[in-house]
């Protein structure tokens, strides 16, 4: 658990922050009612170039959970829904728990990714226009591009001495949005699942004997396509975004909590997204199931 936090910690300290353009994510003058007994979510995409509807978008809720009693939470999805052909989402669910984040992700026409927006919530909430995209009215500075293709993450998730089914999510560590800290004063850190709906093939895993060759007795293999560009997300006065090309690592979790122990495994690997990236993670490893 120490080589992981410190692992998290470090891919949090290469990123510089810099202001998003002056990009505003403007109300919506919609009713939120719409019949909804839960809480709400709902807003649009467009294009931050051409105001065009972001027809191939998914908006996800993610739920964090801490790491034993260290200031870092791990976030996975738990609902998702698509945008229409009007970029338009919207979808009622039961009740919001603490630490929760909207991600919403989208790839152009000529399947690359636009940057993923992320905002916390903590009840219904309409996030009005979101504009999407690297760039805001033109893309003017070096290195400024509107979408990037995505880079791709295989990796095997193996487990001992037993077979185990779980999740699999490339996870992106930021400081938590709502400017919590920990007991201690520190701030938390929020590690976001960001994949690439629906071009990665799966979260689940479920690992198997005979395909292993030699390295465990169970294992599986996965590949994720993650968005080669790091994540936007609101400020006071507009928007955020770091200036680096986003990092990954790959975190596993049985979906029985109790079957493996510890009931996690990660790769150790630092998986830098540059666009078209094919990378590959070392194995995230399960022990001690049953």
């Amino acid at each position: 658990m120490k080589a992981f936090c410190t692992s998290v910690l470090f891919v949090w300290f290469l990123s510089i922050f810099i202001p998003g353009c002056g990009r505003n994510p403007t109300p919506s003058s919609g009713s939120l009612g719409n019949g909804c007994s839960g809480i709400l979510l709902s807003g649009t995409m467009r294009d931050s170039l051409t105001s065009q509807p972001v027809a191939q978008g998914t908006a996800s809720l993610e739920t964090g959970t801490e790491l034993s009693t260290t200031p870092l939470y791990i976030f996975s999805p738990t609902q998702s829904v698509a945008t229409n052909a009007k970029g338009e989402f919207s979808w009622c669910v039961q009740a919001v728990t603490y630490p929760s984040v909207l991600v919403l992700e989208a790839t152009d026409s000529s399947g690359k990714s636009y940057p993923p927006y992320v905002q916390a919530v903590t009840t219904t909430t309409d996030l009005g226009t979101i504009p999407m995209g690297g760039c805001a009215v033109a893309c003017g500075l070096a290195g400024e591009v509107q979408t990037a293709a995505p880079a791709t993450i295989t990796g095997v998730v193996t487990s001992t001495p037993a077979a185990a089914t779980g999740t699999v999510m490339p996870l992106f560590s930021m400081r938590a949005l709502d400017n919590s800290k920990a007991a201690d004063g520190s701030e938390n850190l929020w590690a976001l699942a960001l994949p690439l709906f629906p071009a990665s093939t799966s979260l689940t895993f479920s690992t198997a004997s005979g395909t292993c060759g030699g390295t465990a007795p169970f294992c599986a293999s996965y590949t994720l396509s993650v968005p080669a560009q790091s994540p936007v997300y609101p400020v006071s006065g507009g928007t955020m975004q770091q200036a680096a090309t986003p990092i990954y690592m790959i975190y596993v979790m049985p979906n029985n909590t109790a079957a493996c122990s510890p009931p996690f495994g990660i790769s150790t690997s630092i998986l830098l997204a540059t666009p078209g990236a094919q990378l590959t993670a070392q194995a995230a490893a399960l022990t001690n199931c049953r």
